[in-house]
C-alpha cells in the first residue's frame, strides 16, 4: 500500500504534488563569483579544479559485467547516473533505504529509455557518517512479536568516528546470530543468513559490508555503489573540499541564502549554518570534528585551538582521508564527482536540499533533478484481514491501536444488550424526574434524598455497563491481541514502518517474492509520478 510522501504541508509532500512555489526553490541560481583574495593560500590552477572526475572505476562496485561496461561509457562522459544514498547501516537499515535504491533503479531505466544515453542507478555509501545510534542499530519484530532493537556498539576508540574506517570484529557473529533467532523462520531464511553474514562479518568495514548486503539483496537489478569513505574517492574530492576551506565564507552564504529562500516561502530549514563553520569535517583520531575558519586561521571543532588555515590545506593534500564533507557540500561533492542526471530523496532530503541550489552554484554546478523516492506500507495478510474485519485503515493505528481497540469493545456490546442498558438508563432517569415532581409538590423536604438515590441508581448502572463492557473485552481479547499485534508491524514504537523496520523480517519471511511485488510497485509509482504536469524526465540532462 503506498504511504504519503512526507507529512501534510511539508515542503517535501508539497513538492511531490506539484506545487510549483515549492518546486522552484530546489531550481538552479546564478553562479557565485569566486572568492577574493586568497594570497599565497590558493593558485588559480587549483581554484579552477572542483575535484577530479577521472575516477578509476575500480573504485565502483558494480552487479554485473555488463552494469561494469555500461560504468566505463558513463564515466568517459557518454552517459549519466541517477543516485540516491544513506549511512551505512546494520542489516541495510531501516524499510525506506531499499525504497530509495529501487526507486533510482527505476528511474535510471526510464531516464535511459528518453535520453537514448546509458543510465545507471548510483547508491552513494555515506561512510562519512558518525552518528552509531542509526548506523549501528536496527529493529524487526521477532517471532513472539515483540519489537526487537539490535545494537552493535563501536569498537573501542570508534565512538565519534567517521564509520567509514571501522572495521567490523568479532561481535557481530553474535548479533548476527541473534538477529536469526529472532526472525521468522522460513524456506528463504538460509539464503539470507549465508548473504548477510558474508556481509557483516569481521574485517570488513562497516560501509563495505552495507554495500555487499544491498548489492546482494538486489541481486539481479542493475546497480552500482560506491563507498564514500574509500581513498580514492577522498582523494578525488580534495580540491573541493581544498576550495570549501579557502571560500568558507562564500559557502556558508551561499548555504544562508538558501536558508533565508526557504523560511520566506514558509518553512522550517532544515540543515542548521553554524556561524564562521565550514562545510568541511576533519577526523582528528578521537573524534570527527567540524571544520571553523576565521580568515587564514582555522580551529578543528568550534572550541579547538587555532592553527594556520595553510597548514590544514597542506595536511589535506597529504591525508584527504581525514576529510569529509558536511551534509550541505555531500550532494554538491557527488555532483562534482560524477554526472548525475537525477538523485532520488526522501522527504526530509527534499527538505535540506532546498536550501542547497546556491551552494551548487558556487560549485559551479547544477542542481541535479529531484524525484521524490517511493514509499509503502508493508501490509501482510495477517493484518490486511484485522483492518477490513474492523473497517479500519493502516493510520488508525498510528497510536498503537489504542483508539481502534477502545471503539471496537463500545460497539462489540451485543445489539440486544446495547439497547436493553439504554433503554434502562431512559426509564431510570424518567422514573426519577416523575418522583423528583412528585416530591417537589407533596414532600420537599426529602428531594436530596431523592437525588442521593438517583445517583446511586446511576452508578449502579455504570457499574453494570463496566461489567458487559468487561465480559465483552474477554470475548475480544483474541480480537484486541490481533490489533496490537497489527500495530506493531505498521507503526513499531508508535513510528512509521519505514523508519523503523529492517527489510531483513520481510526478506526471510517472503523471500524474493517481496521484492518482486515491490519492484512492481515501484515500476508503477514512478511512472505516475514523472507523467505529471511538469515532471517529465525526459528533458533532464546529465550535469557536465
Amino acid at each position: 500500500m503506498r504511504r504519503p510522501f512526507g507529512s501534510e504541508g511539508s515542503l517535501g509532500a508539497r513538492y511531490a504534488a506539484g506545487d510549483e512555489a515549492v518546486i522552484s526553490l530546489l531550481a538552479p541560481t546564478t553562479p557565485h563569483g569566486a572568492a577574493s583574495d586568497r594570497a599565497e593560500l590558493d593558485t588559480p590552477e587549483a581554484a579552477e579544479h572542483r575535484c577530479d572526475r577521472r575516477i578509476d572505476p575500480e573504485v565502483f562496485h558494480t552487479s554485473s559485467p555488463e552494469a561494469a561496461r555500461k560504468l566505463k561509457t558513463v564515466l568517459n562522459g557518454d552517459g549519466a547516473f541517477v543516485t540516491t544514498g544513506h549511512q551505512p547501516c546494520l542489516l541495510l537499515g531501516p524499510l525506506y533505504v531499499l525504497y530509495k535504491a529501487l526507486t533510482a533503479i527505476e528511474v535510471a531505466v526510464r531516464l535511459e529509455s528518453r535520453l537514448g544515453i546509458p543510465v545507471l542507478p548510483l547508491f552513494w555509501v555515506a561512510s562519512d557518517d558518525h552518528d552509531w545510534d542509526e548506523v549501528g542499530s536496527t529493529c524487526l519484530v521477532d517471532t513472539a512479536n515483540a519489537l526487537r532493537r539490535f545494537r552493535l556498539e563501536p569498537p573501542p576508540g570508534r565512538a565519534g568516528r567517521s564509520v567509514g574506517e571501522t572495521v567490523l570484529d568479532e561481535p557481530i557473529r553474535d548479533l548476527m546470530s541473534d538477529v536469526w533467532q529472532a526472525v521468522p523462520q522460513s524456506e528463504f531464511i538460509t539464503d539470507y543468513i549465508k548473504l548477510f553474514e558474508d556481509a557483516y562479518r569481521p574485517g570488513r568495514s562497516i560501509g563495505e559490508a552495507f554495500g555487499v548486503a544491498l548489492e546482494g539483496t538486489l541481486q539481479g537489478r542493475e546497480l552500482v555503489w560506491l563507498d564514500a569513505a574509500e581513498a580514492r574517492v577522498k582523494a578525488a574530492l580534495a580540491p573541493m573540499y581544498r576550495r570549501a576551506l579557502l571560500e568558507a565564507a562564500e559557502a556558508e552564504g551561499a548555504v544562508v541564502a538558501g536558508t533565508e529562500r526557504v523560511r520566506s516561502a514558509g518553512f522550517e530549514a532544515q540543515l542548521a549554518v553554524p556561524a564562521g563553520a565550514s562545510n568541511v569535517f576533519y577526523d582528528d583520531g578521537t573524534a570527527r570534528l567540524r571544520v571553523y575558519v576565521s580568515g587564514r586561521s582555522a580551529r578543528i571543532g568550534r572550541a579547538g585551538p587555532e592553527k594556520p588555515l595553510a597548514d590544514l590545506i597542506s595536511e589535506l593534500e597529504e591525508r584527504p582521508e581525514a576529510f569529509g564533507p558536511s551534509a550541505a557540500l555531500r550532494p554538491v561533492a557527488e555532483s562534482c564527482l560524477l554526472p548525475v542526471a537525477a538523485t532520488v530523496l526522501g522527504p526530509s532530503e527534499i527538505g535540506y536540499w532546498a536550501q542547497l541550489p546556491d551552494l551548487f552554484a558556487w560549485a559551479g554546478l547544477d542542481v541535479p533533478r529531484v524525484v521524490p523516492r517511493t514509499g509503502w506500507i508493508v501490509m501482510e495478510a495477517k493484518v490486511t484481514k484485522v483492518l477490513n474485519s474492523l473497517a479500519a485503515r493502516p493510520e488508525d493505528l498510528s497510536d498503537g491501536g489504542v483508539a481502534l481497540a477502545g471503539r471496537t469493545v463500545r460497539a462489540g456490546r451485543p445489539d440486544s444488550v446495547a439497547e436493553a442498558l439504554a433503554e434502562l438508563q431512559m426509564t431510570q432517569e424518567a422514573a426519577f424526574d416523575s418522583v423528583a415532581q412528585a416530591l417537589a409538590e407533596e414532600i420537599p423536604g426529602i428531594r436530596a434524598t431523592a437525588e442521593k438515590a438517583r445517583a446511586g441508581a446511576r452508578k449502579a448502572l455504570r457499574q453494570l455497563e463496566r461489567a458487559v463492557d468487561g465480559s465483552v473485552r474477554e470475548r475480544q481479547s483474541v480480537l484486541r491481541g490481533q490489533i496490537e499485534k497489527a500495530a506493531l508491524h505498521l507503526f513499531p514504537g508508535g513510528v512509521a514502518q519505514e523508519r523503523v523496520m529492517s527489510p531483513i523480517y520481510y526478506l526471510a519471511r517472503y523471500g524474493t517474492e517481496f521484492l518482486e511485488q515491490l519492484d512492481r510497485e515501484v515500476r508503477d509509482e514512478v511512472e505516475e509520478y514523472i507523467a505529471g504536469p511538469g515532471r517529465g524526465l525526459g528533458s533532464a540532462d546529465p550535469a557536465t
